[in-house]
């Protein structure tokens, strides 16, 4: 979200409009500074990322004191975090959703194990009951509804005006790259023939990076020059290298641990398939989409929206949530015919430039903004 955030905000700036980003406190206090082409404005005593009471009360008087000096036209909520603007009297509102609805809980389920379940997954739906009991009332009373995929504007359907506005990529920074690839291959001791799978995610349960891993140990059997590199970290990831180590030992693996995301376009670069093994109820994975600019073929679950992205047949394989078998065989299938992952990653990177591309994704929000139908 924080990502899909940076790339609407610098878009619109670069396109002509002028930005102002309202935030949770900063660190170390400082109240606004410039970035990302906007005005970034710190509410001081809110909890960063929490949709709490202070930010409702602080978001509030923010807006009645300056919505009116700035020249504010519309409001756009990323999630529920416009929820205290709703009876203001205001600029309208568009809420852009990633997810909604008890199939969030999902996640959270496969992300907690053991007996820690009987304590933190009741906090975890507690969390999401008070996200969707303040989110109603703000969707209710939104100009439109922004749903990042097909998935989530089904699971909005209830509601009136809601449109498609898919999650977007910076096709200019996430590409093919030759000499990126020779690179990244060189400096973590891969040949320039081998095929190399490659997961960006945060390394939880929920994201199934082990299930990636899993189908990449068995595939590796028949096809021993297979390397995976995971890039990212999390609170899952000492577990799966400690297993991998007991498991399998002769897997080519690379943990790369957590990476700035200007950092990541030679990562893709370097590899040949984009494995998104996610449990999650995703609303539009950003790693999908960049995975494709960088033509890469995409072997995922159908989780959430991944489908509104991934063409199974023509930009990548798509396989039912949480099977892992055919998993495992569709990314044998794609590391054994190299013939047919580069023509699916080009056909990858055509749909992204056509339209997942930041540029074209903030026209036809500016259209949606002035009125243009669903």
């Amino acid at each position: 979200m924080e990502e899909h955030c940076r790339n609407l905000t610098v878009e619109l700036a670069r396109q002509g409009h002028t930005v102002h980003l309202l935030t949770t406190a900063h660190p170390d206090g400082r109240p606004r500074e410039a970035a990302y082409g906007a005005e970034l404005h710190y509410l001081p005593g809110t909890a960063p990322g929490d949709y709490s009471r202070a930010w409702r009360r602080e978001s509030r008087r923010w807006a009645r004191d300056n919505f009116r000096r700035l020249g504010v036209n519309a409001v756009l909520s990323m999630s529920v975090a416009a929820y205290g603007l709703v009876d203001i009297g205001g600029p309208p509102t568009y809420t852009i959703v990633h997810g909604w609805g008890p199939g969030l809980l999902r996640g959270d389920w496969h992300d907690v194990r053991g007996w820690r379940r009987l304590i933190d997954f009741p906090r975890a739906a507690r969390w999401q009951a008070a996200v969707w009991l303040r989110g109603r009332p703000l969707l209710q009373g939104s100009e439109r509804i922004l749903a990042v995929s097909h998935a989530v504007a089904r699971q909005l359907r209830r509601y009136r005006r809601v449109s498609l506005l898919p999650n977007c990529v910076d096709t200019s920074q996430f590409l093919p790259s030759e000499a990126d690839r020779g690179r990244v291959r060189a400096e973590l001791g891969l040949g320039a023939d081998d095929p190399v799978a490659l997961i960006a995610s945060t390394v939880t349960w929920q994201k199934g990076v082990h299930l990636g891993l899993e189908a990449c140990r068995t595939v590796a059997r028949d096809h021993p020059g297979l390397a995976a590199v995971v890039a990212g970290d999390g609170p899952a990831a000492a577990p799966i290298e400690a297993w991998l180590r007991r498991t399998a030992p002769g897997l080519r693996v690379r943990f790369l641990g957590a990476r700035a995301h200007d950092d990541l376009p030679p990562v893709f670069a370097a590899a040949d398939v984009f494995l998104l093994p996610s449990l999650r109820a995703e609303g539009l994975p950003t790693s999908v989409l960049e995975a494709m600019s960088s033509g890469l073929p995409i072997v995922a679950m159908r989780a959430g929206g991944t489908p509104t992205a991934v063409v199974d047949g023509g930009t990548g394989l798509l396989v039912r949530q949480g099977d892992l078998a055919a998993f495992t065989e569709a990314v044998r299938a794609l590391v054994g015919d190299p013939d047919r992952r580069r023509a699916l990653g080009r056909a990858a990177r055509v749909r992204a430039l056509a339209e997942f591309d930041r540029t074209v994704v903030v026209r036809r929000m500016v259209e949606l903004l002035n009125g243009a139908r669903c």
